[in-house]
Formats: structure tokens, sequence, C-alpha cells
């Protein structure tokens, strides 16, 4: 759980979307917990970039990467369009949470032959194909930071400031007093949080703020696969972004909860909830322009 809180810390006072995910779901490619499948495939979407890069280096290496895992977490800010069709684009950067006794060693992975080299000291770098959305192939980059964390980013510059986060961060749990519903998004397998940045938003629509007035503030989300619902809650100080987004009727109603705070429950029960899931993800900057 101390690794989980630092992780969540170290890439909420970077980026603007912050998801969570067990190492489960991205191992295996199935139904989760007994969810629709079109709903397991909707909640890897904010790791498909992840998915991708790794593909590029052989399954066995991802197999590998998820078996010796027990999370994954991944931040997102300076979101854009793609180039036609496909997922929308960013700069990112996925922390794995290894298991206590792993014995992952980026290091070894990088001697074997294929596309990874070195990049300068304890990092590494590889190119993915261009892909649908996307003309340019992708630069991915990774550190790994002893057996706690392995790091992988598009952004060099992003790499290497979350690695001197986790490096020098002391391995009590910190406390997340900024994160609204800490407590309570932490005990699930899957969620999100998004810290909404106002300013210098150059393409609302693919930031996923089309809807999003100056008044909100945040925007928490978990899955609860027992009860196969979803829980979004948005915080702010006025109704404005809650009418705006029923307006759009592209999920359930949102309802006032306690002062601030208006929440909507997504039921998971149908491949017919994947339309809301999706909206769902658009919402934190994961859209997909189909």
């Amino acid at each position: 759980m101390a690794n989980t809180n630092q992780a969540a810390a170290a890439l909420l006072s970077q980026f603007d979307s912050v998801f969570y995910v067990k190492a489960s779901l991205l191992g295996d490619s199935g139904d989760y917990k007994g969810l629709p499948g079109g709903i397991s495939g909707t909640l890897r979407i904010p790791y498909g970039d992840l998915l991708g890069g790794l593909n590029v280096l052989g399954q066995q290496t991802s197999v590998e990467i998820f078996n010796d895992a027990d999370a994954v977490l991944v931040g997102a800010k300076d979101f854009r369009p793609p180039a036609g069709l496909g997922g929308v684009q960013s700069q990112f950067c996925y922390v794995v949470l290894l298991r206590k006794r792993s014995v992952l060693d980026l290091g070894t992975l990088a001697k074997k032959p294929g596309p990874i080299s070195s990049a300068g000291g304890a990092t590494w770098k590889w190119l993915a194909k261009p892909t649908e959305g996307r003309h340019e192939p992708q630069a991915f980059y990774a550190t790994q930071i002893a057996h706690s964390y392995l790091l992988i980013s598009n952004d060099m510059g992003s790499l290497q400031s979350m690695a001197g986060r986790l490096s020098s961060a002391n391995h009590s749990a910190p406390t997340l007093p900024e994160v609204s519903d800490w407590e309570r998004l932490s005990q699930h397998d899957v969620w999100g949080y998004r810290h909404y940045q106002q300013v210098d938003i150059k393409y609302r629509d693919a930031a996923g703020m089309t809807d999003v007035t100056p008044a909100a503030q945040a925007l928490s989300f978990f899955v609860d696969p027992e009860k196969k619902v979803g829980v979004l809650r948005l915080f702010a100080s006025d109704d404005s972004t809650a009418k705006k987004l029923n307006s759009a009727a592209k999920l359930p109603s949102l309802r006032p909860g306690n002062q601030g705070v208006w929440e909507v429950n997504i039921p998971l029960d149908s491949e017919a909830s994947s339309e809301q899931m999706l909206a769902t993800m658009w919402l934190y900057g994961f859209g997909l322009y189909l």
C-alpha cells in the first residue's frame, strides 16, 4: 500500500489524470472478475499505449512484467486529438508496482536481442511503429527503481522526474489530503482520479473538457466488480458542470449528494454499458475518435 500511495502522489503532482488497475486486468485480455468483455476491454483503454509498447518487445516480455507486478498506474496530461481516427494522444508515464519479492530485472530484459537499446545510464529506449491516429513512430523510455517500480513513459523528462521522486521517497505511507475520496478509491482494484486544470487547455474536446466548466475541481471513479457498478463522482463549487454533462446524456444523470459533490452509478452488467464507460474514459482524457 505504501508503494501505491507513493506512486499515486508522484503521478498526481505531475499529471492531470491518474488511473490504477490490478496487473491481472492487463495480463489477461478476457473478462475481469465476471464483468462483460466489453466493459473489461474499456477499462484497459488508459493502458493501450503501454500494451502496444510492450508488444514491440515481444509477448514474453509482457508476460514476465505482468506476472511480477501487483498493479499499474498511469498519469496523463497534454491531451490532443489523433491524426484522424484513433485514441486521444497525451504525454504519459506508467508506473508498474512490482511484487514484494519481484526478481524482474529490466537490464537483463534489455540485453536480449531486439529493439530496445540504452538511452544512457539505467534508462532504456525503443520505438513502436505508427498506429491509427499516429503517423510517426512513438518512443518509449523505461527505467527500474530497485525491485519496487518499473517506469515507462513517452517523455524522457517525465520519466526522470518520476524516477527522482520515487527514488527519494520516504517509504512510509504518504497522506494525500488534496485527493478527494482517497480512502474510498484506494480500496478498489480499478480507480481513476482527475484534478481539473482550467488554464492552457488547447484541445478541450480531446481533454474531455467540452462540458466541464470552471467550477469543476476534480473527478473520481472506481469499479465495484461484485456489485457490477462503476461510481463516478464530480467535485465542483456549483452545479454547472453536472447540468452540462446531464444535458449531453452520455451517462446516467449525475445527482447531488454531499455539498459540492455530484454522483452517478453506472451499471456494468451488460454490453450496453460499454458506451457509458467509453464516455467515462473520455472525461479522463482517454477518449476514442471513432
